[in-house]
């Protein structure tokens, strides 16, 4: 694919040719105006011809190199000895044009190739300026194509990372389901599906990449705490703490559930008594704080478990992607318990 299209390259080539005209009618009135001169206005259409004829040995070479304008054609080298072959033809005849409009009768080959330093120099500015265009050109495309494919690698690594919560939960609920059933707990077994199916629903229908409000975030971690309860009971006990101003904050989709499940993997189903979890959100000057605390071993999870860092790892790169530096998450493990402290900035609506 060509880096500029044909009528931009045929533009540039008329704009530069106008300005040498231009700067060749300047020269020739200051060079008048210092020795008195009148202007000769005769010089003005034979300038432009001459001009006119450059403008069109050029825009051949362009149209020869932009048919080389693909990966691995294009030779800025045989670009400049074309240039090279042109400004060759060119300063002869355009002497000789000169020299017949002046009628000038000896002819001879000094008189042909006079000029030669001047003209030549123009060939090879316009050369310059012909391959800096399209280098800029270049690395134009290079940083809207490398923006793009950051762009999807970064949706990419969303999907991937918003999409590792544990499988066996699925597993784990499917198997609870069944529970009720064989127990003939129909009801119960009406609820947890319901349950089961809101909590899915809203995993499978959030983009990687977007924000839901604090609201239904919360609501689908109660549908998924409910299925948890269905398993563990009265082992799993959860206190909110959340005003209802807060609701309207927009989070990333997801962000909360794997902190519960590691909560209810290492403080839940590894104690006889169960475990307390608490879930809380205020505001702090120009952040939203979300806490996710247990009274399980906090201490033995942080010194013992590899997979929860995985997974607040990930929850890490979440945060990067969507708000920088902006946000962040805190860990601390006690006697008492463990605490997920999640730093998000306050977002005016």
């Amino acid at each position: 694919m060509p880096l500029v299209n044909l009528r931009q390259l045929l533009c540039f080539n008329a704009y530069y040719w106008l300005a040498i005209f231009m700067m060749g009618v300047i020269s020739s009135w200051h060079a008048n105006a210092l020795y008195d001169k009148a202007f000769n206005w005769r010089y003005l259409p034979m300038l432009l011809a001459s001009e006119l004829f450059a403008m069109l040995l050029t825009a051949i070479l362009v149209m020869w190199s932009y048919r080389r304008l693909q990966p691995h054609r294009f030779s800025s080298w045989r670009l400049l000895s074309a240039v090279a072959v042109v400004a060759a033809l060119y300063i002869p005849a355009e002497n000789a044009m000169w020299m017949l409009l002046w009628e000038q009768e000896d002819i001879n080959l000094r008189m042909l190739i006079s000029n030669l330093d001047t003209a030549v120099l123009a060939f090879f500015v316009w050369t310059a300026c012909y391959l800096t265009m399209l280098e800029h050109r270049q690395q134009r495309i290079n940083l809207a194509e490398s923006n793009r494919l950051s762009h999807k690698i970064q949706q990419l690594e969303l999907q991937a990372l918003s999409h590792q919560f544990n499988p066996h939960f699925t597993f784990n609920a499917l198997n609870s389901l069944c529970a009720l059933l064989e127990a003939k707990r129909y009801a119960d077994a009406e609820i947890m599906s319901e349950q089961l199916a809101s909590f899915l629903r809203y995993s499978l229908s959030k983009s990687a990449d977007s924000l839901v409000s604090l609201a239904d975030e919360l609501a689908a971690i109660n549908a998924y705490l409910q299925l948890q309860k269905t398993r563990f009971g009265n082992k799993l006990k959860v206190n909110w703490c959340i005003d209802n101003k807060l609701k309207q904050q927009h989070i990333p989709a997801l962000l909360l559930q794997p902190i519960i499940e590691n909560a209810i993997k290492y403080a839940v189903a590894n104690s006889k008594q169960g475990a307390t979890i608490t879930i809380s959100a205020q505001r702090q000057q120009h952040n939203l704080h979300l806490k996710i605390a247990d009274d399980g071993p906090g201490e033995a999870l942080a010194n013992n478990n590899s997979g929860a860092g995985v997974g607040l790892n990930n929850i890490r790169n979440r945060l990067l992607q969507h708000f920088g530096a902006a946000a962040q998450l805190q860990t601390s493990a006690s006697a008492q318990g463990y605490t997920v402290d999640i730093c998000l900035p306050w977002q005016d609506r």
